[in-house]
């Protein structure tokens, strides 16, 4: 079997694989720009601005919060390279699994073609030295010349098919540092074992309650998970023990959110999940990861809204209640009558402005073109009324 060091189709699927968890769906208007938070070295940048937007699609109604999910054909290993010289046990559900190797210090790269494997069959052991069981190996200066970015120290194969699936070891010469640590991720594209997580919200605020089901299929059959563990970190890597119970067919999370507030601008919290399957009588182990938003209730909507102005400059006046000063944004959509008496849905705004503690208020202006250009007239009244917090880039129900 003809050997390659590497080939671009490899180095792109061990970069899926690195990013294959999927982010947290997001609600986007179609070649807008949102009001731009400008505190800048904690000044409040107090000048209120508003867009408008024309309805052109029904989804740009809906601002509910959404679901947030992630599916996972793959899971990670964290080792030494005395466990890889004594030997590793990998476990396969499908053939033609992608092995990726990273060095923590970012240098000790293990190159594949140094490495041996055993493959674990009822008929016998059968050991593939120097790398003569893999069908690509990609070493770690091609990595970096063509692996899409992977940190030095990176290296990756793939596990030749005609190997099948099952239990293999995989063990490393003396050459190898016994005390350097090494990530070991391993990508089953052609399983159809996955692991599902779901959560109810993409974005939660304090004490808060995250609920998030965990759920292994293959071929769309529920498998009986043995074990799960879990970890919700923060953006700065702080970890949390997350508290799983048995469901129906899976596992869940119902847990109040009280951790420390951890902000950086648009960074995300996760909720990070291992677990093993039982499928076919063999253990399959899966990670996972599911991203959600986490932030203080920083304001909140005090009454309701009022509209003012005429057609010609119409606004609605949005009173909040503010326990941290900060820039704040609410979005809403504008509601006019058509002739025969009917509710019309005309535009979308956002607006926001700098406002202090206490009693706030932000002025939403209306686009006047737009109103004019739908020939729709009053009773005017606004609905899906939002209110975001910019600072934390935070959604306040």
């Amino acid at each position: 079997m003809k050997k390659m060091i590497i080939t671009t189709v490899v180095a792109l699927a061990l970069s899926a694989a690195a990013q294959a968890d999927q982010r947290m769906p997001t609600h986007t208007i179609k070649g807008t720009a949102a009001p731009i938070n400008t505190i800048d070295n904690g000044a409040i940048e107090h000048q209120s601005v508003s867009f408008s937007f024309p309805i052109t699609d029904i989804n740009m109604l809906d601002f509910s919060a959404k679901p947030s999910h992630s599916q996972s054909r793959e899971y990670t290993l964290e080792v030494s390279g005395s466990d890889l010289q004594k030997g590793l046990s990998m476990n396969t559900s499908a053939q033609g699994a992608l092995v990726r190797i990273s060095a923590y210090d970012g240098k000790s790269a293990i190159e594949p073609q140094d490495l041996s494997i055993i493959s674990h069959k009822s008929t016998g052991q059968q050991r593939f030295a120097k790398g003569s069981g893999f069908e690509t190996l990609v070493d770690s200066q091609s990595m970096q010349k063509n692996g899409m970015g992977f940190q030095s120290g990176t290296t990756g194969f793939k596990v030749a098919e005609h190997l099948g699936h099952g239990r293999f070891t995989l063990k490393a010469d003396s050459t190898v540092n016994p005390n350097m640590r090494y990530r070991i991720n391993v990508f089953e594209k052609n399983s159809d074992t996955a692991l599902y997580l779901n959560t109810n919200k993409n974005s939660y605020l304090t004490k808060d309650v995250l609920q998030m089901d965990a759920k292994v299929f293959s071929q769309g059959q529920a498998q009986s998970i043995q074990s799960i563990n879990g970890n919700i970190v923060s953006p700065s890597g702080q970890s949390y023990p997350a508290v799983f119970s048995k469901s129906d067919d899976g596992y869940q999370v119902n847990m109040p959110l009280n951790m420390a507030h951890d902000h950086k601008v648009g960074a995300l919290w996760e909720l990070e999940t291992e677990v093993q399957a039982l499928v076919d009588g063999q253990l399959v182990q899966r990670n996972a990861r599911v991203p959600f938003a986490y932030a203080k209730q920083t304001a909140e909507l005090s009454s309701k809204p009022y509209m003012v102005g005429s057609i010609q400059n119409l606004q609605a006046m949005v009173p909040v209640n503010v326990k941290n000063a900060g820039r704040y944004e609410v979005r809403a959509v504008l509601y006019a009558t058509n002739d025969a008496g009917q509710k019309q849905a005309v535009m979308v705004t956002h607006s926001a402005a700098g406002l202090a503690t206490g009693s706030g208020l932000i002025t939403m202006q209306f686009d006047a073109d737009i109103l004019a250009k739908s020939g729709l007239k009053a009773p005017f009244e606004i609905g899906q009324l939002e209110l975001r917090d910019q600072t934390q880039m935070a959604v306040l129900p």
